[in-house]
């Protein structure tokens, strides 16, 4: 019994030995990277001049005015870009247009001159050439930092027959990715 206890510790420290020598380690580095490119989006908007435009009436009851109508405070465009992207949105001449005029429609053929600014001092168009909002990129979606204006233009009023009036104006985000 004796030479079956010795063979039996044997077998086992050889175990043991042939175990340990299993666990070895080795190591090695893994690469990661990554390419950040700059992306935007915009989002759509309305501008609404309101539901009751109407010549004024003086309180001596003559004609009304001829003054411009704007937009209260015109509206804001969801715009997101990668942090630190310089962008710059423009606006075609919509679905309405005369030439380079903006017209919004009423009906089938009655139409009502407006135009779209880059800021609130209404000076200059919103376009595809030289009228466009600068935008530079935080990362995160934003939607008052980009704002267009509208103004309708007295004369353009006091001409527009009664109705609902709607255009649809392609706002574009121009970038380099």
């Amino acid at each position: 019994m004796n030479t079956k206890m010795t063979k039996l510790a044997l077998a086992l420290g050889a175990l043991v030995v042939a175990g340990g020598a299993m666990a070895a380690t080795e190591s090695g580095d893994l690469t990661v990277g990554a390419t950040v490119l700059n992306a935007c989006a915009i989002g759509p908007g309305t501008l609404s001049f309101g539901t009751d435009l109407k010549l004024a009436v003086a309180a001596d009851g003559t004609a009304g005015t001829t003054a411009p109508v704007t937009a209260d405070s015109g509206t804001s465009i969801s715009v997101i870009c990668t942090n630190g992207a310089s962008a710059a949105i423009t606006g075609g001449l919509g679905s309405n247009a005369d030439g380079t005029t903006r017209r919004m429609k009423a009906g089938t053929a009655d139409y009502l001159a407006y135009e779209l600014y880059t800021s609130a001092l209404l000076s200059t168009v919103l376009d595809t050439s030289t009228g466009a909002i600068a935008y530079t990129g935080t990362g995160l979606a934003e939607t008052n930092k980009s704002v267009v204006y509208g103004k309708i233009l007295g004369a353009d009023l006091a001409a527009a027959k009664a109705g609902a009036y709607a255009d649809t104006v392609a706002l574009t985000i121009t970038y380099t990715p």
